[in-house]
């Protein structure tokens, strides 16, 4: 089996992730038990430390304050506008901001 990343779960949060090559159920329950984990779950490639797992799916960690879980990934209270500029979030107001 080729390298894999195995996210380690504490209270529901993302706290490390590490590679293994071909981990034997006694090595993670070894590093579970050591580190007093919840979980060690096969990683994603969007995993990161300090996103969170809900059990099902891993959630980056969230961009802002105001914006809440969507079926899929983060979601603004705004939507971001449809035409054809670049635009980014500004927090503060809550709104989009179009560049030139």
């Amino acid at each position: 089996m080729a390298e894999a990343k195995y996210a380690f779960i504490k209270d529901g949060t993302v706290v490390n992730v590490a590679i293994f090559d071909d981990p034997t159920n006694e090595l993670l329950n070894h590093f579970k038990e050591e580190f007093e984990l919840d979980a060690i779950v096969l990683a994603t490639s969007t995993t990161d430390i300090g996103g969170t797992y809900d059990g099902e799916k891993f959630w980056i960690s969230k961009p802002y304050s105001s914006w809440i879980k969507g079926e899929e990934d983060w979601q603004p209270p705004t939507p971001y506008p449809t035409d054809d500029k670049f635009y980014t979030w500004d927090e503060p107001s809550l709104t989009w901001l179009a560049h030139p």
